[in-house]
């Protein structure tokens, strides 16, 4: 197993990591949204899985820039 390496991230660089998180949040909610209540196109019921998935993935790195301690520590 190798060793982590670790990234050095300017504020500034956080900050436009933060918001595109958010936009990619904000989209996937959305896209979600649609695909639970368009069951009755097939294809979007085939979809919704992944996009289950995606919506997973995209909580779990907002709600990181959400909850960095003050993102402050970089």
């Amino acid at each position: 197993m190798s060793k982590s390496k670790k990234y050095k991230i300017k504020q500034k660089d956080f900050r436009k990591l933060e918001k595109l998180a958010e936009r990619i949040y904000n989209t996937v909610t959305v896209i979600d949204y649609f695909c639970k209540t368009q069951q009755e196109i097939e294809k979007l019921y085939k979809l919704t899985p992944i996009v289950e998935n995606l919506r997973r993935d995209t909580d779990t790195v907002n709600a990181y820039f959400i909850n960095y301690p003050d993102n402050k520590n970089f």
